[in-house]
């Protein structure tokens, strides 16, 4: 490869918005950081000897690349007792991370596709995914007043434009709001009426303290539906990047080709980890949501005492804050001041709000914004 190739490919690959889009880090950095993905949970003593364990026994080799067979088949018992859904272990593939995941789903399935639909308002992690190659997209209009989720007619519309292929987060990784059942059953309805295939992103559907509605409830047994999330959020496992697919077989085959060129499998030992994580699950998240619900409504009262407006959301786990009158660089700029991070709601596409991870420290930093406003 010749210099001036390589200074070709480097100009190309700078000059592609996309791909050189910023993410929100993985997991929090430090103690003020609250712009972070994943929160910094605790790990059960029994999840590190699970993975000592593997480790001591030999599990330092290649595993099957969709993953541990327990793994897959605890995954898809958990898919189907959240949203109702009939998903066999076959339909399960184990990723490193949701990134990963979103990587996997657009390559693959978009190859069916000759153009994919996405939200207006979404995870900056899924434009990284887009930036690999050129692609036709078109962008769903959201509604601001129901947490920048997209509105059901411009699906419709976008469906009837001849669209086939849609991503959507619910929750919204922004505002952490979600659809409701009967929405969500419109949804299916499009994709099925237009013979369409969804990217179905609920990561954060393990922070909804009430009912939540999964595609999959509709798409039960996974005829058009790809859904992504992390494996047990709220367990430790952020910065361990393990996450997971549940899609059509027809559709996970390829996919795990392409992960299998990447990367060839997940850590084995990470997944024995998440094993047992996933039986834990049960005994501990719940307690966990609770006190993260009582954190999130003190939290609602302290960012209106600094001058913040709350955007609708029902994840327990993010707060989405706009700052009246001012941009979210302003918010940024005053967090910034009180030595803490927040998500850039720019990243996203919408430039006008902050997010936080709902934690005691975010509390306080909206206390001394508040001060500082009073002084």
């Amino acid at each position: 490869m010749t210099s001036q190739t390589k200074a070709d490919i480097l100009k190309r690959h700078q000059a592609n918005a996309r791909l050189n889009v910023s993410l929100p880090p993985q997991v929090m950095q430090n103690s003020q950081d609250l712009s972070a993905d994943g929160l910094a949970s605790p790990l059960d003593e029994r999840i590190i000897a699970a993975a000592a364990h593997a480790l001591e026994s030999g599990q330092t080799h290649y595993v099957d690349v969709p993953g541990i067979a327990p793994l897959r088949a605890a995954l898809a018992e958990h898919l189907n007792s959240l949203s109702g859904a009939s998903c066999q272990a076959a339909s399960i593939l184990v990723t490193a991370g949701v990134q990963e995941s979103r990587f996997l789903t657009i390559q693959k399935i978009s190859e069916q596709c000759e153009n994919i639909v996405i939200p207006a308002v979404v995870h900056p992690g899924l434009h990284k995914a887009l930036g690999v190659r050129e692609r036709k997209i078109a962008s769903l209009p959201v509604d601001e007043s129901k947490g920048f989720l997209p509105t059901i007619e411009s699906m419709a519309q976008a469906a009837r434009a001849g669209r086939r292929l849609f991503y959507l987060e619910s929750p919204s990784r922004l505002s952490g709001a979600m659809y409701a059942a009967d929405e969500v059953e419109a949804i299916h309805q499009i994709a099925v009426e237009s013979e369409s295939a969804v990217i179905w992103d609920q990561g954060l559907a393990a922070w909804i303290a009430g009912d939540y509605a999964s595609l999959a409830s509709y798409d039960s047994d996974l005829a058009r539906t790809a859904v992504i999330s992390e494996v047990w959020p709220g367990m430790g496992l952020a910065s361990w990047f393990i996450g997971c697919i549940a899609a059509p077989e027809a559709w996970i085959a390829p996919m795990q080709s392409q992960k299998q060129i990447m990367a060839i499998c997940t850590s084995t030992a990470a997944q024995y980890a998440a094993l047992e994580a996933g039986q834990l699950y049960a005994e501990s998240h719940p307690k966990r949501l609770r006190q993260m619900g009582d954190v999130k409504s003190a939290l609602l009262e302290t960012a209106h005492q600094a001058g913040f407006e709350a955007v609708d959301g029902d994840a327990v786990n993010i707060l989405a804050l706009r700052l009246p009158r001012q941009n979210g660089a302003a918010g940024l700029a005053q967090l910034r001041q009180a030595g803490f991070e927040a998500a850039d709601g720019s990243l996203f596409g919408a430039p006008d709000i902050i997010r936080l991870n709902v934690i005691p420290a975010a509390a306080q930093a909206l206390g001394q914004i508040n001060e500082r406003n009073r002084a």
